[in-house]
């Protein structure tokens, strides 16, 4: 666009004078300008201008809206209600009417009782709120319970009660409380810290035996040493009530945890360094089978036997099983396997060997695969599989190439046999095996199911 305002020169030019709308001679500026703008291409003013004044509906009508359609009447009323009495000082040389309505206010705060509803709000918005005003016992009951049921965050709920516990009865405290677990949750979140034995003696005094029981252990775990944590659990474990719930539910975890601490301070450097107080049971026994060297008797003498673990921790059959199987494939020790799998009961006269296993056969193959164990161990475990078609996709998933004739075999299907054949080294023993598999399978006589009586 050719325009002299394009021109260096003149804006350079000292005798343009400089637009002001303060001057007198402005209008001749703004034709100027005018004259600009008429110029300037319309598709270059809609660029970045989508919005325009033009959009907006400035009518009478439009602007004549009621507050009612905005807000409610009564949360109008409220709001108004709470700014009155949060109110602060006025400043220096006010008039004496607002003097007045000033200790108006500080009156009205002082025996103005709000509703509760008001003071949760002034929670939820985080103002400040003076709890001084409930003097009843029946208006703090309903402060407490509209702070529960409001969804206040923590504090709020912390505020009102230590409120509560500072202006209220013991008796009294401890009856609110005892109606209500949440806020008999917070409190005791609150507390269990810094007032651990208070807040303990304070369960057993409203009867929650059992979470106090359960605070009183979780304050012994957290002694950091053995002797010390070991007296704590033999004191908690004295100060159970014979034949009651809490007996029942802590006390065989309590003694676990005493001889899970005498293994680790006394077989400490047997075991494994790396075992401290703070040490699982399962890690404890997984240890424990690294040092068993011997599988065939389940010796139940030795402290570090991982039979005798089991029995003491109350270690599951399944969890055993897997402890074991991980910690024998990461040491190598494949030939145990069959001995932790495969057992003879004495009650049977043949004393066969039976197979035995607490988890699922697939998740053990799996495991062993993933940690690189030999093919003949894969088959011991593909062997004891008893659906066929399972065994046929899992032993490909892991390239178990016995257990896939097997399965062939199993199922019949001699065309795949044939073609896994062809696909063998040649004199290698997969191929020896397979030529077996085949020679069987063509040799085999009819079967029971295959005879047809004709009548």
């Amino acid at each position: 666009m050719d325009s002299n305002f394009d021109s260096e020169n003149y804006w350079n030019d000292s005798a343009r004078s400089a637009f002001n709308f303060d001057d007198d001679g402005a209008e001749t500026g703004l034709k100027s300008l005018i004259g600009l703008e008429s110029n300037i291409d319309s598709d270059r003013i809609l660029i970045g201008d989508t919005i325009s004044e033009a959009s907006f509906d400035n009518t009478t009508n439009a602007l004549n809206l009621s507050i009612n359609s905005i807000i409610s009447e009564d949360a109008l009323k409220m709001i108004l209600e709470e700014q009155t009495l949060d109110d602060r000082l006025v400043s220096k040389g006010a008039s004496p009417e607002d003097e007045l309505k000033l200790l108006r206010r500080q009156v009205q705060s002082i025996l103005y009782v709000p509703t509760p509803t008001l003071t949760v709000h002034k929670f939820l918005f985080g103002k400040r709120v003076s709890l001084e005003v409930y003097k009843s016992l029946s208006d703090k009951e309903q402060l407490l319970d509209s702070v529960l049921e409001s969804g206040c965050p923590g504090d709020a709920v912390i505020c009102v009660l230590l409120f509560l516990e500072r202006t209220l009865k013991p008796n009294h405290f401890q009856f609110l409380l005892a109606k209500r677990s949440k806020a008999l949750h917070h409190f005791i979140s609150f507390w269990k810290n810094e007032k651990g034995e208070e807040v303990i003696s304070f369960l057993r005094t409203l009867g929650r035996h059992v979470k106090a029981s359960l605070l009183e252990l979780q304050k012994a775990f957290d002694i950091s040493d053995a002797s010390e944590r070991k007296c704590k659990l033999l004191q908690l474990s004295n100060s159970f009530v014979p034949n009651s719930p809490v007996t029942n539910l802590y006390n065989h975890l309590v003694q676990g945890s005493i001889k899970l601490l005498e293994i680790i301070e006394n077989h400490h450097n047997v075991l494994d360094s790396k075992l401290n107080i703070n040490s699982t049971p399962i890690e404890v026994l997984f240890a424990c089978c690294r040092k068993n060297a011997n599988w065939k008797d389940q010796d139940m003498k030795s402290s570090i036997s991982p039979y005798r673990v089991c029995v003491e921790q109350e270690i599951s059959s399944s969890q055993f099983e897997w402890t074991a199987l991980n910690e024998r494939a990461h040491t190598q020790a494949y030939a145990d396997l069959d001995l932790i799998f495969e057992y003879v009961p004495t009650w049977y006269p043949m004393k066969q060997k039976q197979f035995h296993i607490s988890f699922s056969v697939s998740l053990a193959i799996l495991r062993l695969y993933e940690l690189q164990a030999p093919t003949s161990v894969l088959y011991m475990f593909l062997t004891r599989m008893t659906s066929a078609s399972e065994k046929l996709t899992l032993a490909k998933k892991v390239k178990c190439t016995k257990a896939i004739i097997d399965a062939l075999v199993s199922l019949k299907d001699m065309d795949q046999l044939l073609q896994l054949r062809n696909t063998l080294p040649e004199r290698s023993e997969e191929q020896f095996y397979c030529d077996s598999a085949i020679k069987n399978a063509q040799n085999k006589r009819w079967t029971t199911e295959s005879i047809k009586l004709n009548f």
